[in-house]
């Protein structure tokens, strides 16, 4: 092994190890959230039924009420399985519990590192492209976030990846293997999310309508892909009909979700700027006519229409989730390696711009900095202020965290018992979940309408929220049947363990609050005494 290869071994190896670490350390510290709860839940459920049925006979876990999220018979319909059967999986080998509920997923994300220096390579031979790549995506704060939750998430990260690879190897002529790649990454897009296929879709259709000439065949390797890619999708198309949901979802301004988006994807993604350089670079210079195209150059072409294609479709699908923006991962941090090392001279400068894109946001904040100038009235989007991101990821990573969701699981499973009901003014996922108990939602059921009284009332929502609705108390006919217990639990800013940078919580909060909560009493009780825990 040559001098070089040996420190390309060592690259990727210490690459690898700290890909790990920020990936699988402390993996089950922070308790789930909604969303991964709802997966983790359905997941429960497979183990009893065999399908993803919405209903344990005590709890029912909705978004919309019936008939909407689920079918006829009670199954989850609002997403595909894939992401459910998976960490069914898990809890069938390993037990339930906040760490095997996110393994699949965090093994998923750990692959995505390794593949995407596989696939970068057989592309560029570049082992510095291939590290850099490796790099870059491993220190990435959006992706270190979601791969570390029970949700699709590193899914489509990872199909992404296996899509390019697919769509490479076509244009290097291995068809089977290119058609078999490509098809299976769509399918486990779909199957994941497939709000976030359509824009690799697109992408590829694109590239195929520039290229078609200088591959034999193209198209007919791309109507097999679509041809397998339909007969996957179809049999959930068919019974999901996803389309009679999207009435129920809200509907934005498209042009301000698309800058909105790029804006998001300039301060946690990928900073623009270096994008810049190479129609710069074009500007100033003659360009190569007698150069032959290579596969690795439409395989460039086709990374960079994919970019504005996801961009483009996702702001078309309702709701505004920078986690919409995953599948470009791949596709931003190859280009951004292959930018550098193609135009920025000298391997001192390239390994020091590395360093201070994958430690810091400064390439992504400093650029716009003269747009804080202006009155902040003419800025329509947060301006975010520069910071180290990935040593407050590592910090993060090790740091105990606590929130008022945590708090109010440990008081409950120490108070509470199993089957106990609690009314609550959210879903309550993650007292089901944690504390086995019947949840029931006061955004559906009026408490003076209830047959049976709870056994605990909340009076706020249990869930970290970015906004506190207004507390519920109970009428004094009711009051009289509880004790008032003032609950210690910590002030949790935005949302807490949600992976969306602009929501997520890094750090647990050093104050504390009060949540005012109301017990049933028993038949052998002492005094209506207010209780602190």
């Amino acid at each position: 092994m040559s001098r070089v290869d040996c420190r390309a071994a060592a690259a990727y190896v210490f690459i690898l190890l700290l890909a790990f670490f920020l990936i699988f350390y402390h993996l089950g510290d922070r308790l789930m959230w909604g969303d991964e709860a709802e997966t983790a839940l359905l997941a429960v459920n497979i183990e009893k039924f065999g399908l993803p049925k919405v209903s344990d006979g005590v709890n029912t876990i909705t978004y919309m009420g019936d008939n909407i999220d689920t079918d006829n018979n009670g199954n989850w319909t609002w997403s595909p399985w894939l992401s459910e059967y998976l960490t069914a999986a898990s809890f069938k080998l390993f037990g339930q519990s906040t760490t095997t509920a996110r393994l699949p997923f965090a093994i998923a994300g750990f692959l995505s590192v390794a593949l995407i220096a596989f696939v970068v390579y057989r592309i560029y031979g570049s082992h510095e492209i291939s590290v850099m790549s490796m790099l870059l995506l491993s220190t990435s704060e959006v992706f270190v976030l979601h791969v570390r939750q029970c949700r699709y998430y590193s899914l489509v990260i990872f199909a992404e990846i296996v899509f390019i690879w697919g769509v490479y190897m076509l244009l290097k002529g291995r068809r089977v293997a290119g058609i078999a790649l490509a098809a299976a990454a769509l399918t486990i897009q779909f199957y994941g999310n497939y709000i976030v296929v359509a824009g690799s879709v697109a992408a590829f259709v694109v590239l195929a309508v520039i290229s078609y000439k200088r591959y034999d065949r193209l198209w007919r390797s791309a109507s097999a892909i679509f041809i397998f890619f339909t007969l996957t999708a179809l049999p959930w198309i068919v019974y999901a009909r996803p389309w009679r949901q999207a009435g129920y979802v809200g509907r934005e301004n498209i042009a301000e979700k698309v800058v909105y988006y790029l804006w998001e994807m300039n301060f946690h993604i990928v900073a623009l700027v270096i994008f810049i350089v190479p129609p710069i670079y074009i500007l100033i210079t003659s360009p190569n006519e007698d150069r032959q195209r290579q596969p690795a150059d439409d395989i460039e072409m086709f990374l960079w229409i994919l970019i504005p294609s996801v961009a483009a479709s996702v702001s078309v699908a309702p709701g505004v989730y920078l986690r919409y923006l995953l599948p470009l991962l791949p596709a931003v941090y190859v280009l951004q390696s292959v930018i550098l090392k193609r135009y920025i001279g000298g391997k001192a400068i390239r390994y020091i711009l590395v360093l201070i894109l994958c430690l810091t946001n400064y390439a992504a904040y400093y650029p716009l900095y003269p747009i804080k100038l202006l009155d902040p009235s003419n800025v329509p989007f947060k301006i975010h202020q520069p910071g180290l991101s990935l040593p407050t990821l590592i910090r993060e990573t090790y740091a105990p965290y606590a929130d008022r969701t945590g708090d109010v699981v440990r008081f409950l499973k120490k108070e509470g018992a199993d089957g106990q009901s609690v009314y609550i003014a959210d879903s309550g996922m993650s007292l089901i979940f944690y504390n086995g108990m019947r949840v029931i939602n006061a955004k559906n059921e009026l408490i003076g309408n209830l047959k049976e009284l709870p056994d605990w009332i909340f009076t706020e929502s249990v869930a970290v929220q970015a906004k506190k609705a207004p507390p519920i108390y109970p009428p004094k006919e009711i009051a009289d049947n509880y004790i008032p217990i003032s609950l210690k639990v910590h002030a949790s800013g935005k949302s807490g363990s949600i992976p969306e940078p602009d929501m997520h919580e890094s750090f647990a909060s050093k104050d504390m609050e009060e949540l005012l909560v109301f017990r049933k009493k028993a038949d052998k009780v002492q005094p209506a005494v207010q209780k602190k825990y």
